[in-house]
């Protein structure tokens, strides 16, 4: 599973996103259109470290990382994250 679509189901599956997946496009602006908040940020960094196994220093914590999920998934290949999706990749 590409980054995108697995930043799109940890929000999904662990935020209140009331709307539908498909709504949470690459360029979809989550902290202007309140997908998530200061506390919801807190809760997504530490899902995508555990998902992803990379660790998000507080200079890191940027909007322009974790503005859409395009900029998150952006971050977390700059970071050299995988986690399990990428070890399943490499078996192919």
């Amino acid at each position: 599973m590409e980054a995108e679509e697995r930043v799109r189901k940890l929000i999904v599956e662990n935020l209140d996103w009331s709307g539908s997946p498909r709504d949470l496009t690459r360029d979809y602006d989550l902290i202007t259109n309140h997908v998530i908040d200061s506390l919801d940020m807190l809760k997504l960094i530490s899902l995508i470290e555990q998902e992803f196994q990379i660790k998000v220093d507080d200079t890191e914590l940027l909007p322009d990382n974790f503005a859409t999920i395009g900029n998150i998934a952006a971050f977390i290949e700059r970071k050299g994250g995988g986690g399990a999706g990428a070890l399943r990749r490499d078996r192919q």
